[in-house]
């Protein structure tokens, strides 16, 4: 199998030749193993498009690509931008945003720094749902004529050497609490204050994310899509609000999935034993990282296998703060082991780390991590 036939059968559930091997290589990882400035690489003055820095950086480890593309702005949406970056030292580049609206601009600033790129420090809406009123009106723009070169480009580029899974958006709660000053602890007080709005809100979100969805897989050949948790985590926020607001949009992208044949990877923080069977009962194909304590709940890989066996797939839970970050290439192959034989079993397992490698990760204990996945990973 290639690299991508094996990343898809793993997501479908099946079983591959072997266990893709695909730890999570974003930012720091990537860039520390390229040859080129870091801004040259994220963040405004970027002169390549991440996605192949992010494929170099599989290449660089041998593993299993994992490459995630996000959408384009519309031409309404480019309209309605103005960007303007600075340096502020040497290591942070500050970009201040603005969009035009009938209601007046909403201005946000952001910074990309050599392990983070595009972190909004100030966001957009200030003012709810007054800012939020007006913010609909820039991000529920014209999905059927979205730029999906990115994406399109992404999926030619690696070819066989793993699988692209385009971003298509985020769940309701952290949709709105990535736009919010004051984040996901003034989005609650938000629903709560405003619900007749934040319900008339949720239907156009909804509806706006489907047809991102449904454009996605109908003008490329992606054959998965990718939504971030983002900050829609628990215990950030209870499995009383995920399920009120959060798995209609999990169901609705899926249920797009379904038709084109494509599957859905849920990348969700935090806790996730609560809220599992939601997730399956919502159409989830495949969720990760399965954050282990203490920042996650899956402490029993194998007991969530056997939870999940031929309803969800799996990927994850190597710990990168643990012995991948701190340990031998010895105590890796053992973490490797452990993970192989907790969830490989019966296929439908894609050996990852449980979020992204960090800054400083020994290279030699990301290549223990992969040669452990080759060798013991064969069915």
């Amino acid at each position: 199998m290639t690299p991508r036939e094996r990343m898809l059968a793993a997501y479908r559930g099946q079983v591959p030749d072997g266990v893709p091997v695909s730890p999570e290589l974003w930012d720091a990882t990537a860039i520390a193993v390229s040859d080129r400035p870091w801004h040259e690489l994220v963040g405004p003055f970027a002169k390549i498009p991440w996605w192949r820095t992010h494929l170099a950086a599989f290449e660089f480890f041998e593993c299993d690509a994992w490459i995630v593309p996000a959408v384009g702005l519309s031409p309404s949406q480019r309209e309605r931008r103005r960007d303007s970056s600075r340096w502020l030292d040497a290591e942070t580049i500050e970009t201040e945003i603005t969009w035009r609206t009938s209601r007046g601009e909403l201005r946000a600033a952001a910074r990309s720094t050599p392990v983070y790129a595009d972190w909004l420090v100030e966001h957009p809406v200030k003012r709810f749902p007054q800012d939020m009123i007006a913010y609909e009106e820039v991000v529920f723009t014209d999905p059927e004529h979205m730029d999906l070169t990115e994406v399109a480009d992404a999926i030619e580029g690696v070819g066989e050497e793993g699988l692209v899974t385009p971003f298509v958006g985020e769940p309701f709660t952290s949709f709105l609490a990535t736009a919010r000053d004051g984040g996901m602890t003034q989005t609650i007080f938000d629903l709560l204050e405003h619900e007749s709005y934040c319900r008339e809100l949720h239907g156009r979100f909804l509806e706006h994310l489907t047809q991102t969805a449904r454009a996605v897989l109908e003008r490329t050949p992606a054959q998965a899509l990718f939504i971030s948790g983002g900050y829609s985590g628990l215990p950030i926020i209870s499995p009383a609000l995920f399920r009120r607001w959060d798995v209609p949009a999990l169901a609705a992208v899926a249920g797009v999935c379904r038709e084109h044949g494509a599957v859905l990877h849920l990348h969700q923080h935090g806790h996730l034993l609560p809220i599992l069977d939601d997730l399956i009962a919502a159409g989830v194909g495949l969720v990760c990282p399965l954050l282990p304590p203490p920042q996650g709940d899956v402490a029993d890989l194998s007991d969530l296998k056997r939870r999940c066996a031929g309803r969800l797939a799996l990927k994850g839970n190597l710990d990168p703060m643990g012995a991948l970050r701190y340990g031998t290439p010895a105590e890796v192959e053992a973490e490797v082991r452990r993970c192989l034989q907790a969830a490989a079993p019966g296929g439908g397992f894609i050996l990852g780390t449980a979020d992204s490698t960090v800054a400083d990760t020994p290279v030699e204990n990301l290549r223990a991590f992969v040669a452990a996945g080759r060798r013991f990973g064969q069915y």
